[in-house]
């Protein structure tokens, strides 16, 4: 039985991560069921539980030099992992995974991955040089691929898609169950919101305290769908505060295929997180991204649609111009997610394949 180790940002109840998670080791398993996984992780019950895997705890170094040696094939599992901006010592500690990889001999596979930003120029020598010694990278977006490439000009390096392209959809009647437990109707224009909290959480929650009250006075209900368990709940039912009973929080933490399906209800999404973006694409649901990483500017770009602008500077007015441009041309807006939608799945799957074909050389 083949062995994969997979390191990544696993076990922080953040449903994009999970869906990644959950994708490649579905994809995998499809293509291959004789393979045995083990997960890099912050929750080891919570990840063996859930997915079915053997997990590896970040602070257990043994057992990650162990799981490793023994593996046939070491992936970065989705993600922009590799990156300075939270911190160096975060860039180091996984491009250490990698280097153990192959002191090993093991192949590594950087898979749907985002790249960058990194800015301080030694990390980016060193980069230069890590990459070059990986197997097989494909990357989730244009920005990422460019700024490989600039470092590894070679045939090994591919432009996919994010892994959570290939999730699964959830019942419907599961999702209509949910809403129901949650005290939310969807009967009528329903808009999701996701936020996160950022470096200055008052302006963020004044700002999309207005927006919610723009659209209830427009006629829409107003759900603030958290993406990151406590964190993103927790600044939610501040914004919550001082509306009607036409705005809600999405109280409880769900599955990845199950936030996708309530995002699914929605007529359209606002979103700070990534991957309320990307599961709003799955859904074939147009949408508006408010960027705090580079990353949903490149993933706004990809698909053709809004980017409302920077967190830090966004203004009221740049939103709501946002909302009235997208009531306009919603049927334009949707025709663009159906078409990226189906695009940026296969791109996936050829990564999985890609990734079987590695493994199995």
């Amino acid at each position: 039985m083949k062995k994969i180790f997979i390191f990544g940002y696993y076990g922080f109840k953040n449903a994009g991560d999970d869906a990644i998670l959950d994708s490649i080791i579905r994809d995998f398993r499809k293509k291959d069921e004789n393979i045995s996984f083990s997960v890099l992780t912050y929750n080891s019950e919570y990840i063996k539980n859930r997915f079915n895997v053997e997990p590896v705890s970040r602070s257990r170094y043994s057992d990650i030099i162990k799981h490793i040696k023994n593996s046939d094939l070491v992936i970065s599992g989705g993600g922009s992992l590799l990156q300075d901006v939270t911190s160096s010592r975060s860039l180091y500690y996984y491009i250490a995974m990698i280097l153990l990889a192959k002191f090993f001999g093991k192949r590594v596979m950087f898979y749907c991955n985002g790249y960058g930003p990194v800015t301080k120029p030694r990390n980016k020598s060193i980069m230069k040089w890590v990459v070059s010694k990986v197997d097989l990278i494909t990357l989730r977006d244009e920005k990422s691929y460019e700024e490989i490439i600039s470092m590894e000009n070679n045939s090994n390096v591919y432009l996919t898609a994010d892994a959570a392209f290939t999730m699964e959809k959830q019942e419907d009647s599961r999702i209509d169950d949910i809403l129901k437990a949650e005290g939310i109707s969807h009967e009528g224009n329903l808009v999701g919101i996701s936020v996160r909290p950022w470096k200055n959480d008052n302006n963020t929650i004044d700002l999309f305290r207005k927006v919610a009250r723009f659209l209830i006075e427009k006629g829409y209900k107003v759900v603030f769908i958290p993406m990151k368990f406590p964190d993103d709940k927790e600044i939610s039912e501040e914004i919550l505060k001082g509306l009607d009973n036409s705005a809600y929080v999405i109280k409880n933490y769900y599955s990845p295929s199950e936030v996708s399906g309530i995002l699914g209800k929605c007529n359209f999404i606002i979103g700070v997180r990534l991957h309320s973006l990307i599961f709003s694409a799955i859904n074939e649901i147009p949408f508006i991204g408010v960027e705090y990483d580079p990353k949903i500017k490149a993933f706004c770009q990809m698909v053709e649609q809004n980017n409302a602008g920077d967190i830090e500077n966004l203004t009221f007015d740049q939103i709501c111009n946002n909302i009235l441009e997208l009531e306009k041309e919603y049927d334009s807006r949707l025709a663009k997610i159906k078409k990226y939608k189906s695009i940026l799945k296969g791109k996936v799957n050829a990564s999985a394949q890609m990734g079987i074909d590695l493994l199995t050389k």
